[in-house]
């Protein structure tokens, strides 16, 4: 190889490296300093989102009652694990004063796809419509299935990343928070 030819190997080279190096491998200073995911303690971001019935649900007006918030997509293998044990938990807690949400990260899936996913499930909770992917940004979603356990006042209780790890754990949070556990 020429002299030349070499010089420009190692500048390719190190081209190379110093790209990979400004990616996900090695984040900035700022990025890693940056909140990858919501906290407990503070006030659950608002969300208006269409309901796949039709209609609009706003997160302040469900004050006065707890909120689980599950965020999940029909491609989501896990999500699909978790949907059996949320409609169960929906019918028995609902009427003491719990209310599920399923939002779906619509910007992310197929609206086909997510009314067959809710037929298949039979899921008695309402379904929300994140089309443009505010609420998944609000909530820094970065990973699905997401669960969000949100107290009567409007505060983040909880937020499990992954499968809900068994009905009684999850039984356990809700009650916690019905008999008004949480509060500020």
């Amino acid at each position: 190889m020429r002299k030349g030819g070499c010089w420009a190997l190692a500048v390719f080279v190190l081209i190379g490296v110093a790209c990979r190096g400004a990616g996900a491998e090695t984040p900035t200073p700022a990025a890693a300093s940056a909140p990858r995911g919501l906290t407990s303690g503070i006030p659950a971001p608002e969300i208006a989102l269409e309901r796949l019935d039709g209609g609009t649900v706003r997160l302040r007006d469900l004050r006065g009652r707890v909120v689980l918030l599950n965020f999940w997509a029909t491609w989501c293998v896990p999500c699909r694990e978790e949907m059996p044990l949320l409609a169960q938990i929906y019918q028995e807690y609902h009427d003491q004063g719990l209310e599920v949400l399923g939002i779906n990260l619509t910007a992310q899936d197929d609206l086909g796809e997510v009314r067959r996913f809710v037929e298949q499930f039979a899921l008695p909770f309402p379904i929300l419509l994140d089309h443009n992917g505010r609420a998944e940004r609000d909530y820094r979603i970065f990973g699905v299935p997401t669960t969000v356990f949100v107290t009567r006042e409007g505060i983040v209780h909880r937020v499990v990343v992954g499968v809900l790890k068994g009905r009684e754990d999850v039984e356990k949070t809700i009650r916690f928070l019905l008999r008004g556990g949480g509060q500020p």
